[in-house]
């Protein structure tokens, strides 16, 4: 029996509107959609927007998966549900992984395709693009994220801002996207706000759901509770901005 082709389908950040026709309509053909959720969560993010899509009869299932810095708790749950997709394709069934943004961007995603080659190096997998969170932020605020000889910096939530690489980050000519800041969103601001230079600071949560929240308030920011679908965009800002 032929082995089923693996799909990897980015939904974009949670608009349904900011998926892609190629996404729509390779979900309507497969015969499962995977949807990857923590322990903690009750819901999958990428899967609400696939339920927000009409003809799709594919069978849908949920994957827990570790959200934790524990390697080994990771690739525990990855390593199962690697086997576990690798047994449905090997069965002849065509398969869609589906990740919140772009599927080969900090995600999931990633690490399901490398244990799938090592399972099996024939396999046939395909990924299709999707959105971003930080340019869907930039869309809504009518950002320019960046231009002329700017180089843009994308940095994970891990980064401490407390760092010594955090200071030099900041003195360079660009532009930082801070990835899931729940747990260091205040640090960062806190460290960013004491520096003599001045920069411009955006903060989006949630961006394309309904409970989508932007600022560049930093009291606003700074007050709100810890949200795991969240960034910061900042910018150094240069002469003409300051008149």
């Amino acid at each position: 029996m032929k082995t089923g082709i693996f799909y990897g389908i980015g939904v974009g950040p949670g608009d349904p509107e900011l998926i892609t026709l190629k996404a729509v309509n390779i979900l309507k053909k497969v015969d499962i959609i995977f949807h990857a959720v923590s322990r903690q969560s009750t819901q999958s993010t990428s899967g609400s927007i696939v339920d927000s899509l009409e003809n799709i009869s594919a069978e849908r299932q949920e994957l827990i998966f570790a959200m934790t810095n524990s390697r080994s708790d990771k690739k525990k749950y990855i390593t199962k549900n690697a086997i576990y997709i690798y047994d449905k394709l090997k069965s002849g069934l065509n398969c869609a992984f589906t990740t919140i943004g772009d599927p080969l961007t900090y995600s999931t995603y990633g690490y399901i395709i490398k244990m799938l080659i090592k399972l099996d190096p024939c396999i046939e997998i395909k990924t299709i693009p999707g959105v971003n969170s930080w340019s869907a932020l930039c869309a809504a605020s009518n950002m320019i994220l960046t231009e002329d000889q700017e180089q843009l910096r994308i940095i994970p939530s891990y980064l401490n801002p407390n760092d010594d690489n955090f200071k030099e980050i900041l003195q360079e000519k660009q532009s930082l996207v801070f990835l899931k800041t729940y747990r260091t969103r205040n640090d960062i601001i806190e460290k960013i706000i004491k520096q003599p230079q001045e920069f411009s600071i955006t903060y989006g949560s949630n961006i394309g759901l309904k409970n989508q929240f932007i600022s560049n308030d930093i009291d606003k920011i700074l007050s709100r509770d810890n949200e795991y679908l969240s960034m910061l965009i900042v910018k150094k800002k240069n002469q003409r901005e300051k008149e």
